[in-house]
């Protein structure tokens, strides 16, 4: 019995001992795992906080040691997928790498050119110096927000997306609690183009680019546009026909379509991807875009997947124009370049509606599209109800105008253990 209890404990021992140098190797295979990922992980960052402080600059670090692991860092222009016909974008991709005691990882980042797009309000002025717009209770915004103006609250709007500014928050009054569920920033600095060359680049290379001459064009449901000549010279505007009916597809092939030194006129059924873009060529009162009735997708994105995307930007303004009398929708990504979204004559005669915007705004100085009567009540023009098109956080329109700097596209990591079989 002594005996049989003394190998019983033996090979209990046995057991414990090689239970406890196990654990103990697992635990120092941990911790080299972690440390290599770590370090990776850490270069990864490193990097990319050069690429966000410093644009178009590319790191490339060797035989870096990092606590006791051996790191790489490459950086190289990755050019991204091209829109039928048009200029791929120019991505970064960042790939950091370490090695500690043969494990080794990867992480690989890829940045990518960040479009105004992404943005639900987007303003370079908040309104007229003396003249500030208040977001109050009862203002709602969803997506992303930004401001290079001074931000002014009053009360407990609401914002679900991230919000920056470049110049502060202003409470008013004081006790004023805005609700940024999102994030909140501020000292923040995203300058809006001076023109929209790029796009007109790409208009010219394998899009389509007009000049000199207003028109009226009429989005149709079965992707074909309608375009007709706007004689401005004649009392009311009249529209001469040109009888021209194209196929989006086949007239603009890469998706840019720019109209300069002119003013437009638009409404319809809009199914494709398509950005159009009215400038004025320097001439004063060309690049005006006039919405003569709702400009809506063919498949809502608000009630299943859709592939439409419209881009409308204008050099100076976007007007709601007087030919509508009741509701107005807007399915669109809208960018402005010196003034914003009007009203044609908002502050004249009655309410005409409501404005049912599913996209974004982004524009130089926000615009009055209606007035209020002392209880805060729409007196004239039009009411507003605003819903930001999600697709818009990942997706844009063809080539839309650009910030300038660079945001994360994709992150991507894996592990490897170069140990051989037998010492694993």
């Amino acid at each position: 019995m002594v005996m049989g209890y003394s190998v019983a404990l033996i090979l209990m021992g046995f057991s414990l001992s090689r239970v406890s140098t196990s654990a103990y190797q697992n635990a120092l295979e941990y911790h080299d795992r972690t440390i290599s990922h770590g370090q990776a992980a850490s270069m990864a960052n490193m990097g990319s906080a050069v690429i966000y402080r410093t644009p178009n600059s590319f790191p490339n670090w060797t035989n870096v040691s990092l606590g006791g692991a051996i790191c790489r860092l490459e950086t190289i222009t990755d050019p991204g997928i091209a829109p039928p016909g048009g200029i791929a974008p120019v991505n970064i991709k960042l790939t950091a790498t370490s090695n500690y005691n043969e494990n080794r990882d990867v992480v690989v980042i890829v940045w990518g050119v960040s479009s105004f797009g992404k943005f639900a309000y987007f303003s370079g002025s908040e309104g007229p110096i003396g003249g500030k717009i208040n977001w109050a209770t009862g203002d709602t915004v969803f997506g992303p927000f930004h401001t290079q103006d001074k931000m002014t609250v009053k009360g407990s709007p609401v914002f679900w997306g991230k919000v920056t500014n470049k110049l502060g928050l202003i409470k008013n009054p004081t006790t004023s609690t805005p609700r940024f569920f999102g994030g909140y920033q501020s000292g923040v600095d995203i300058a809006m183009p001076s023109d929209f060359a790029p796009l007109t680049t790409n208009a010219k290379a394998n899009g389509k680019y007009l000049h000199g001459k207003d028109r009226t064009l009429t989005f149709n449901s079965d992707s074909t546009m309608t375009i007709a000549k706007w004689d401005s010279t004649k009392p009311g505007a009249v529209w001469i026909p040109y009888d021209t009916i194209v196929k989006l597809r086949t007239f603009v092939p890469n998706g840019a379509l720019v109209i300069d030194t002119a003013n437009v006129r638009i409404k319809g059924k809009f199914t494709g991807q398509l950005t159009l873009s009215v400038q004025s060529g320097g001439v004063s009162g060309k690049g005006k875009m006039y919405l003569d009735s709702s400009v809506a997708y063919v498949n809502n994105p608000a009630n299943g997947p859709s592939y439409d995307f419209l881009g409308l930007c204008a050099t100076d303004s976007i007007v709601i124009s007087l030919k509508n009398s009741g509701d107005v929708t807007i399915q669109a990504a809208l960018f402005s370049l010196n003034k914003g979204l009007g009203v044609e004559q908002y502050d004249n005669g009655h309410v005409r509606g409501r404005i049912n915007l599913l996209g974004g705004i982004q524009q130089k100085q926000r615009c009055a599209v209606g007035t209020l009567n002392s209880s805060g009540v729409v007196n004239s023009g039009y009411s507003k109800s605003y819903r930001y098109d999600d697709r818009l956080m990942t997706q844009s329109p063809p080539f839309y105008p650009t910030t300038g700097s660079y945001e994360i596209l994709s992150w991507y990591e894996k592990s490897y253990n170069d140990k051989p079989w037998w010492k694993q």
